[in-house]
């Protein structure tokens, strides 16, 4: 049923990525020496579709259930308006009992129907934040029944050849509305041409089932932190997508994402604030890697 959206995302906007890294490789800085870095940012401007994006809107949406009484901690607060980052806490039985005649979820086995609705909320989220503004997206997740499914579903991809068929019926059989609703939010996302960066296990087994459906969703993914779960590794291996902190963080309510989203801001400051060896009018290298690629007329 979701095939339109699916075929919709559009790949990265290559000729922004090309003429960004043409500005990259002619920042007064030895070639390539600022990598995970100047990789992020090569990766906004396929995103934005702007070789320079400037300061990007940026939303953390966590997803909880009406059963977990847990509320987001002052810690997440904290980091969220460190970075400017709007928290959107969403509570998905709420969500899908609201446009359900049915009893409520809670306490009882999804349906394939539930997990189709769950995307489908998940994804009009994704989709309004962006319309909002929202350029960077950040996951989370409240509480721990996440957990256990979210490593069943590691385990499944890292033990068979899933189908793109099967996406619904993994989540059905392993997993929750909270992460249905995630693979949702990174469907829109992508297809309103957002970054999203992941937190830690839960919000990578989302975006294995999201990436299974959808492969060019992988191009917007921005992965933030090593989580101390050893599926958690093996979800970001499988996604190839690397983490870049390792800060021990035992917490799935965003933190790492948030962290992401500062790495996010560090690479548009390098892109945008660093000059070029034209701007700054000094001599481009003379050998080496750098006189291939460095060139004195880059001013922008």
């Amino acid at each position: 049923m979701f095939e339109t959206i699916i075929s919709s995302i559009k790949p990265l906007d290559i000729e922004a990525m090309e003429k960004c890294q043409l500005r990259l490789d002619n920042l007064t800085k030895p070639l390539g020496s600022l990598h995970s870095f100047e990789k992020i940012a090569r990766q906004m401007a396929g995103i934005t579709g702007s070789h320079r994006p400037k300061t990007l809107q940026k939303c953390l949406i966590i997803m909880k259930t009406t059963d977990d009484h847990c509320s987001p901690d002052i810690g997440i607060q904290v980091f969220a308006e460190h970075v400017s980052a709007e928290l959107v806490v969403v509570d998905m039985n709420n969500e899908i009992n609201a446009s359900s005649r049915e009893n409520s979820i809670a306490g009882r086995e999804i349906t394939k129907e539930e997990v189709e609705r769950a995307i489908s909320i998940g994804i009009k989220i994704g989709q309004e934040q962006v319309k909002k503004g929202c350029r960077v997206i950040g996951l989370g997740l409240l509480g721990t029944k996440s957990v256990m499914p979210s490593a069943s579903i590691v385990t499944y991809f890292s033990e068979k050849q899933p189908n793109p068929n099967d996406s619904i019926e993994v989540l059905r059989t392993m997993g929750n509305t909270e992460l249905a609703g995630l693979v949702g939010v990174i469907l829109g996302a992508a297809l309103e041409r957002a970054a999203v960066v992941l937190d830690g296990l839960g919000t990578s087994a989302a975006a294995l089932l999201a990436v299974q459906m959808a492969p060019q969703v992988r191009d917007y993914l921005v992965a933030s932190h090593f989580a101390k779960e050893e599926a958690h590794r093996k979800a970001l291996e499988l996604l190839s997508l690397p983490g870049y902190l390792h800060l021990g963080i035992q917490s799935e309510e965003g933190i790492g994402a948030v962290l992401g989203m500062s790495l996010i801001n560090a690479s548009l400051h390098v892109i945008n604030d660093m000059k070029t060896f034209g701007e700054a009018k000094v001599a481009v290298a003379q050998d080496g890697p750098g006189a291939l690629k460095q060139c004195i007329n880059v001013t922008d």
